[in-house]
């Protein structure tokens, strides 16, 4: 009758033990934090990605500068000097005075076309005077420079802008590739910290089950079925179960830290308490659409492509200038002299003095080696631009066969684990029944409960691992929130 009360009471007893370390992250304390508003908050507040975006602004200021090669400028330019010489008369002197100023504004053309427009205005006098003292001069007159060789053509004078151009998509596409980085790191940063509350519940049931073998076997002693000496196996397994615990809430710790530092943080004395649990149900992904995915939306990829086409260009432009100078250079003016500045400029319009030239500029350095080591340099940048986005994509397609395969092998592990915690709850129960009929030792039993607690931990364990690959599935194909895989 004994032996079947205690075969009744161990029945009743042992199946609650999987509810109780069932509970999860839920039973924390803390800010209460789901997984997207954790990742919500990291895209909005994290160090790292507020720097990808100051590389964007720094891209918009280099694509700004590079539009200013064609703005209009304005200029003006004054002043005014005088000369003594030796006087060839004794006690006279020879002196000349000279005022000038000018205004004018020039601009550049996408053909490369220079036109300056300016107007110039001189006064000059002198001891003794001549035939008109004061003479003043005022024209009028319109330059232009067109490039015939070195800089020819729409193409070559826009290359810095449509190279800046590029540079500035491909920085913000970076945005998004540390964007999708950010989510991952977010993602197992969370996951990692669930399955550290978790493990901890599960060392908390660990220790409950040996305090309840402490007071069986105290129990077993007093009524004179157990020897004294039974009683220091349970109490050193609790106090090792006890250690256990400390070096769980340090894990904890460690795991919450990382996750702050993700989030930046203002509060690092409150905790975390997930409430999330990690998916265990089976995705099946496949490889092909993965890739295909991978090499379509990636923003790195993206990113790699453009930086190549500014390579590119800015090649072109180094092998331009290799090339020497010839220059068509015109100019055409009129004006006109007098000695009262407004009869200067009546006679610059009514006869007026004019002025026009007409020629070539021709520039050749004779060994050029500035230009030629430019566009050695240039050609190198477009061959590592492309070499680089070989690589990553070679990188990619590896990962996505990586995190297909660890997929699908989480998928495996959480059975195989799910099996082995019922295996070990059996055996527990087992050795709780005979340890209550006098068949089992402490040491059995301490032994049994250990490998019930460690394989509910692998366990949890295996499904996070299943949840953090899933999420390095969303990384590899760019995706910043969360994903179906395979679709």
């Amino acid at each position: 009758m004994r032996i079947l009360i205690y075969l009744f009471a161990g029945l009743l007893i042992i199946p609650v033990f999987p509810s109780i370390c069932l509970a999860g992250p839920e039973a924390a304390d803390g800010v209460k934090l789901t997984l997207a508003d954790a990742v919500q908050q990291a895209l909005a507040n994290n160090l790292g990605l507020q720097l990808q975006k100051d590389d964007v602004s720094a891209a918009e200021g280099a694509q700004q500068a590079a539009e200013g090669e064609f703005d209009v400028i304005a200029k003006a330019e004054g002043g005014a000097q005088e000369k003594e010489y030796t006087p060839l008369i004794p006690e006279s002197v020879e002196k000349d005075e000279t005022a000038y100023w000018s205004a004018g504004v020039e601009k550049k053309y996408i053909t490369g076309t220079e036109v300056s427009v300016n107007w110039n205005n001189t006064r000059y006098a002198s001891e003794p005077a001549t035939f008109l003292d004061p003479a003043y001069n005022s024209g009028l007159s319109i330059a232009v420079r067109q490039p015939l060789l070195q800089g020819f053509g729409t193409d070559r004078q826009t290359a810095a802008i449509r190279a800046s151009e590029k540079n500035l998509a491909a920085a913000s596409q970076l945005v998004g590739s540390e964007a999708a980085n950010l989510a991952a790191q977010v993602k197992g940063a969370y996951w990692n910290l669930v399955y550290a509350w978790q493990d901890k519940t599960v060392k908390e049931l660990s220790l409950a089950l040996a305090q309840k073998l402490l007071e069986e076997t105290e129990e077993k002693i007093s009524a004179g079925k157990l020897a004294e000496v039974e009683i220091y196996q349970p109490r050193s397994e609790i106090a090792r179960r006890e250690e256990n615990l400390i070096l769980a809430d340090r894990t904890i710790g460690l795991y919450e830290d990382e996750l702050k530092l993700l989030l930046n943080s203002k509060d690092w004395v409150s905790s975390f308490a997930p409430t999330d649990l990690p998916r265990t149900e089976p995705v099946f992904p496949d490889p092909q659409v993965i890739e295909a995915n991978a090499l379509t939306n990636r923003p790195d990829l993206k990113a790699a492509e453009l930086s190549i086409e500014a390579a590119r260009i800015e090649a072109e432009v180094a092998e331009d200038n290799i090339r020497p100078s010839l220059d068509l250079v015109g100019l055409v003016g009129q004006g006109g002299t007098d000695e009262a500045y407004g009869d200067t400029l009546s006679d610059a319009v009514e006869e007026p003095e004019t002025e026009w030239q007409a020629g070539l500029a021709f520039t050749v350095p004779l060994q050029n080696n500035t230009a030629k080591g430019r566009y050695r340099q240039a050609s190198a940048a477009h061959s590592r631009a492309k070499n680089q986005a070989q690589l990553l994509r070679l990188e990619v397609q590896k990962s996505v066969r990586t995190t297909v395969r660890d997929v699908q092998l989480a998928i495996k592990a959480m059975e195989a684990t799910r099996k082995t915690s019922i295996a070990t709850q059996k055996r527990l129960e087992a050795e709780e029944v005979k340890f209550a009929v006098g068949r089992a030792t402490t040491f059995d039993v301490l032994t049994a409960q250990d490998a019930y607690s460690q394989a509910l931990s692998q366990e949890k364990r295996s499904q996070v691992a299943y949840a953090l690959a899933l999420a390095e599935l969303d990384r590899i194909q760019g995706v910043v929130g969360f994903a179906v895989a395979g679709q």
